[in-house]
């Protein structure tokens, strides 16, 4: 049978107090039971004296068994409520006050009683016992004296209204424990239910959060160690919470990143399959159309090639695979070569693209993975020449900010509105989804920007104007500053 916490606490309780009473009592009843032989003892002893007195020192008790010295021995058995009996040296019981002077003959020989014998040999001795003459439980106590015909003296009490009142008292012990232990069981019962029963809340509460209810709530009702494990326990909650939220937001976010990626993947590749079909099928196709078809499905295939390259990229930095390798160079000369690489593009498309250096720096050393850093600011640049407007501006440049080194890119072009400005950095996401194919876009590069910026401990930051075009910025650690 499953027994509850509550249950387990009430019987271990209840167990020990038990133990407790039931050994309490019986060390109660052995010490009292000992604490009476012991003033018995002492009692005798001190009659023993007495008796020693009257024998030694009184003329009538020198002459047993004379007439006149059972009157006055009986006497003093009588005065003194105990059974007396004298024993000379070879154990023969001269007088008994418990056996009448014409029946001592029958009484046997009294050298083999233990306190007898110990009395004989050490002066003293007790000892307890039914006697075999009256057949009465008795306590004895003798003693050894120098007198003429008595040797040892002895002195016996009845145990019958002792052990009557030991077993009164017993009786008071065991029931006064009883109560005591139903007293203290009803107690136990009670705190046991107090302290089981914030476990069980707990439990409860943890039964339902297994079952899925993750609003439960893990009640604080004491300032002791359940109440910290509450407080813990509804932390961990709170946290699990917050992983579940973000699971799901994963979630979401993998779901659309699947479906964007067929739909990414998919347009290309019904392109490139449709020109080569066209070129198949149409028998009468001049070499001038079939090389117009096969420029086009080459473009795609070009888009579809960047877009694998984006896709490896983007997992590599997000799986944690891609390692960057953290270099000093110098800001200037790097940015100059960026621009003058890029020229090309930005003249084919009709864009002025200039390098802005307002601080006149020429020695900026800056920290970072420079191949990425290529990465980053190719993807910037190429993007304000894609979408800027015709015989439009980008201007690259670099100005100090504190201990860092700002990095920013800015073009006339169209702009972005401002409700797409908190998205523009997730992947495929796109402002102008038709113009962002037409010029080849893949829908990462921005994504793959903000990875790269982060690895760097810093943050890509944009403002734009619709109509008047858009400013990209970003920060890297500097090591050494110099101006013209």
């Amino acid at each position: 049978m499953k027994l509850s916490l509550r249950q387990k606490f009430s019987f271990i309780f209840i167990s020990l107090l038990v133990f407790v009473t039931i050994f309490s009592s019986a060390f109660t009843n052995y010490e009292l039971q000992r604490y009476y032989r012991y003033q018995i003892g002492r009692q005798l002893e001190t009659q023993l004296d007495a008796v020693e007195y009257f024998i030694l020192y009184d003329a009538n008790l020198q002459q047993p068994p004379d007439p006149d010295f059972y009157t006055y021995i009986s006497g003093v058995a009588q005065a003194s409520g105990l059974r007396l009996t004298l024993i000379d040296s070879l154990g023969t019981v001269i007088y008994d006050s418990n056996v009448s002077p014409d029946s001592l003959f029958a009484v046997e020989n009294h050298i083999s009683r233990p306190e007898v014998r110990k009395a004989l040999k050490e002066g003293h001795g007790s000892h307890e016992r039914t006697s075999a003459t009256i057949n009465e439980p008795l306590f004895y106590s003798a003693k050894t004296i120098d007198h003429p015909t008595i040797r040892v003296i002895r002195l016996a009490i009845p145990l019958v209204e002792i052990n009557q009142v030991l077993r009164d008292v017993r009786w008071k012990i065991f029931i006064g424990g009883g109560l005591a232990l139903l007293i203290f069981g009803f107690i136990g019962t009670y705190l046991a239910n107090r302290i089981a029963s914030p476990i069980l809340k707990l439990s409860r509460a943890a039964e339902s959060v297994k079952k899925g209810n993750l609003e439960a709530y893990f009640i604080k009702e004491t300032q002791d160690e359940l109440g910290e494990l509450a407080d813990v326990l509804n932390e961990m909650l709170s946290k699990l919470r917050q992983d579940l939220i973000q699971m799901r937001r994963l979630e979401k976010v993998r779901s659309q990143f699947l479906g964007n990626v067929s739909h990414e993947l998919r347009t290309p590749i019904f392109a490139v399959q449709g020109y080569l079909e066209t070129m198949l099928n149409d028998t009468n196709c001049d070499a001038e159309t079939q090389k117009k078809f096969i420029a086009k499905a080459y473009n795609q295939a070009v888009r579809l090639n960047n877009l694998f390259t984006d896709l490896i990229d983007i997992s590599r930095i997000e799986s944690g695979e891609m390692k960057l390798t953290f270099t000093a160079f110098n800001a200037v000369k790097w940015l100059k070569n960026q621009v003058k690489d890029l020229q090309a593009s930005a003249n084919e498309n009709g864009i002025h693209l200039s390098f802005s250096n307002p601080a006149g720096l020429h020695k900026a050393l800056i920290l970072g993975d420079q191949e990425r850093l290529n990465q980053v600011l190719v993807n910037l640049v190429e993007n304000a020449i894609k979408y800027n407007r015709p015989q439009g501006t980008v201007e690259v440049g670099l100005a100090p900010l504190g201990d860092q080194i700002e990095i920013f890119i800015r073009d006339s072009g169209r702009g972005i509105a401002e409700d797409h400005l908190p998205r523009i950095f997730e992947r495929f996401y796109r402002v102008d989804k038709e113009r962002s194919r037409a010029v080849g876009g893949t829908g990462l590069g921005l994504a793959i920007v903000k990875h790269i910026i982060e690895a760097h401990g810093s943050q890509v930051k944009v403002d734009s104007w619709v109509g008047e075009g858009s400013t990209f910025r970003f920060t890297l650690k500097i090591i050494k500053e110099g101006r013209s």
